[in-house]
């Protein structure tokens, strides 16, 4: 790891004294309709990773609380383009080797309480495109398949659910996003995110539902090979006064014989921007209306929204641009317009809640928190718990002059469970109350057994138990007279008082 961090340090070293000279020089030397950036076809280089494991051992379902952490590791590749789609991107093999530590811990209840970590070795093979090719800064995207190794330290050893152990490896598909930058004549500084999915549950030796996966992060350098011929210099032009009839910025000879526009009118799609403006700036069609097709002319997107012209979703939220602004009302520049943590393509094709309303069901929690929680966001299903104040659980039920709880008391009891799982501050004291029936004595002990039959059946289903205290109330607080079966059945209740 040491050798690795100098030679990145190295390489940046090298890469500064050369930037200003040889950044210049290759300006200076390529002409302005280059097709590519990046003239050269193979490089090859190196990066640090963050790296952070998602799977069974780690904060959800099975562990709420659990601590991943992320883990610096290393790998090095190797790029060759192999093909382009004109101005629009270039297509390139890529050939990774990946060390990816990565570690969780959890330190909850003794039976829960663990300590994982493993070093995962990761040979990756994929194909790259990377978009715009002929600028410095350039945005890209890779899939692929490969191998990951791996072999997994648990403490305690015997820690594990249905995993005989035996698996040590397992087929992958690395999916990523990153952006290049061109700092000087052969090397290329990049960041990128990739998400690797796995064929496999027992990268932790703990086997449930889902597969495990792992996502990195990294940074680091391309160094390019120069496999180029030199370039022959054009004659010198012969100085001419290039006539702009419309005053658009672009001569009457380029547009008719390279755009198409019309030299005699300055917008020859009306969109509102000028044809140079157009060509020489925003880099959109003087002859469309709507480059990217969103719904929007780029007059519009220029000038009215601030949207980029040339990307049908300007902030990434899965809705394209003019939907945003004609169909839902959204802020196209703000992937979440209502900041309730879910995006706004999420809300509407996912989730179908409102992506102009926090709380789409008004239950009191926010869209984004019930999806975490796993609770529904269309639907109240939790109970609504103002700062302070008693919550009666309407539906909680026992048998005849018992504790248990019957069945038809589940969907109030999840409702109430679902609260203290989105709340984790929630502090209750959860009473037990009778109606007048039978003795003071045993109408004390009884709704005693029941306030502590709920608190028990909260602690089962992960609720922490010093959250809640139980106490029975007997016969001394009816909401109602005891004057009829009805008003009894009221007053036989589990309700909630909110402590914190």
């Amino acid at each position: 790891m040491i050798r690795f961090i100098f030679t990145i340090a190295v390489l940046l070293i090298f890469s500064g004294g050369l930037t200003a000279q040889e950044n210049q020089r290759m300006q200076q030397d390529r002409p302005y309709d280059a097709d590519f950036s990046r003239p050269q076809k193979l490089g090859f280089g190196a990066g640090l990773s963050l790296n952070r494991y998602a799977g069974d051992l780690q904060d959800g379902s099975n562990f709420p609380g659990a601590e991943t952490d992320w883990g610096i590791g290393g790998n090095i590749h190797l790029l060759w383009r192999f093909a382009d789609a004109g101005d629009f991107a270039t297509l390139h093999l890529l050939g990774r080797f990946a060390y990816s530590p990565v570690s969780s811990s959890h330190s909850g209840r003794p039976q829960l309480s663990y300590e994982y970590s493993d070093d995962l070795l990761h040979f990756i093979a994929g194909l790259q495109m990377q978009f715009f090719p002929e600028y410095d800064l350039r945005p890209y995207a890779y899939a692929g398949f490969g191998f990951l190794s791996f072999s997994p330290t648990l403490s305690p050893p015997n820690f594990a659910k249905n995993s005989t152990g035996d698996v040590s490896g397992t087929m992958t598909l690395p999916l990523g996003v990153g952006l290049t930058w061109t700092i000087s004549e052969r090397l290329d500084f990049f960041a990128e995110f990739m998400k690797t999915l796995t064929f496999t549950d027992e990268m932790d030796n703990w086997v449930s539902e889902d597969n495990d996966n792992y996502n990195m992060v990294t940074f680091g350098l391309t160094f390019y090979l120069d496999d180029r011929k030199e370039a022959v210099q054009p004659a010198a032009p012969v100085a001419v006064v290039p006539k702009d009839s419309d005053g658009d910025g672009l001569t009457d000879e380029d547009e008719t014989s390279i755009y198409n526009t019309d030299p005699f009118n300055p917008d020859t799609d009306g969109d509102g921007l000028s044809d140079g403006d157009e060509v020489l700036i925003h880099k959109t069609d003087p002859t469309l209306r709507d480059t990217d097709y969103d719904s929007l002319t780029d007059g519009e997107e220029i000038n009215t929204y601030g949207t980029d012209p040339l990307v049908k979703d300007t902030d990434g939220d899965g809705l394209v641009d003019g939907e945003e602004v004609l169909t839902y009302g959204t802020d196209p520049l703000n992937p979440d317009t209502d900041g309730d943590g879910l995006t706004d393509g999420d809300e509407v094709h996912i989730y179908g809640t409102d992506p102009l309303n926090p709380d789409t069901d008004g239950d009191g929690v926010n869209d984004g928190r019930e999806v975490r929680d796993g609770t529904d966001p269309l639907v109240v299903d939790v109970l609504k718990i103002e700062e302070s104040g008693d919550v009666v659980l309407e539906g909680i039920n026992f048998e005849t002059n018992s504790a248990v709880i019957t069945p038809d008391s589940e969907t109030i009891l999840r409702m109430a469970l679902n609260t203290l799982r989105t709340n984790p501050d929630l502090r209750v004291e959860i009473q037990g109350h009778t109606d007048d029936v039978g003795g003071r004595n045993m109408n004390q002990d009884l709704s005693e057994r029941r306030a502590n039959a709920v608190r028990e059946y909260f602690i089962e289903r992960g609720i922490d138990g010093d959250r809640m205290t139980a106490r029975g109330y007997g016969l001394d607080q009816p909401l109602v007279p005891n004057d009829s079966p009805e008003n009894r059945q009221r007053n036989r209740r589990i309700q909630f008082r909110v402590l914190r």
